[in-house]
């Protein structure tokens, strides 16, 4: 074979090795198993007659029952129509166990939120800072009611759910998580489609028992395809280099023949 065919042999050889990042990535994708998620979980059984056991208990899943004041502000307007005053509200409620309402707009989302929490908090208060919430007449008076962080934990775990109550494959990814939360390999990373992993964080009764499944860590996983991509750089570096020699092969063959 003579020389111009090695060059030219060489540039098509490095030209088709130029988009190798690309199809390298899609190959990596296409022929990968289903990607973990990105957050690990952890489980551990709640005593909720246990103050610290409460007390984590709450701090995870506590939102679901509970509304904290900081919420009703401007920063959250999209989800009240008068903020401000609902949070004035709500705030001298707590401080004086009642107050009467004049906006209408302010009614209106003490309603709503009535309909959706039984508590509020104080969120400068710390665990004491629970209070019962009821709205009268249409929301023109509010009571706030103080109540200890038991009722709180209490009405939180009435809310999760329940393992019986799940499928076959929602009670697998359970499993797996309660299963594999042990002292030597706490967290476990479920796959991206496994039934159930998009409701993960959550407490739920299994039997009599009260478990907690929450965040155990994070981590950044970019995927198959960017390990693809990475060797397809080395590759495509490799590309540049045939094309390179071969142009300059040929070239100098073309001058020297």
């Amino acid at each position: 074979m003579d020389r111009r065919r090695v060059a030219l042999l060489l540039v098509v050889v490095g030209v088709f090795c130029l988009p190798a990042p690309q199809y390298l990535g899609w190959a990596a994708e296409a022929t990968s198993p289903p990607a973990q998620t990105a957050g690990i979980y952890a489980a551990e059984r709640i005593d909720l007659g246990d103050e610290a056991d409460r007390e984590r208990f709450v701090d995870r899943y506590g939102d679901d029952v509970a509304l904290a004041d900081y919420r009703l502000t401007t920063r959250y307007g999209d989800d009240y129509r008068a903020p401000n005053a609902t949070r004035r509200a709500v705030a001298s409620a707590m401080a004086n166990g009642s107050a009467r309402v004049e906006s209408d707009d302010a009614r209106a989302d003490l309603r709503g939120i009535a309909a959706e929490y039984e508590f509020v908090r104080d969120s400068e208060a710390g665990t004491e800072g629970y209070y019962r919430l009821a709205v009268e007449d249409g929301g023109a008076v509010v009571r706030a009611t103080p109540v200890s962080l038991a009722a709180v934990a209490n009405s939180t775990a009435e809310r999760a759910p329940r393992y019986e109550d799940l499928s076959a494959g929602e009670q697998e990814t359970v499993d797996a998580v309660l299963n594999r939360s042990t002292a030597d390999d706490p967290g476990y990373r479920p796959l991206v489609d496994d039934p159930y992993v998009d409701r993960l964080p959550t407490a739920i009764w299994k039997g009599d028992a009260l478990y907690s499944i929450y965040s155990y860590g994070h981590v950044d996983d970019f995927g198959p395809g960017f390990g693809g991509f990475v060797v397809g750089l080395g590759v495509a570096l490799f590309g540049v280099v045939l094309v390179v020699i071969g142009s300059g092969l040929y070239a100098y063959d073309r001058r020297t023949g």
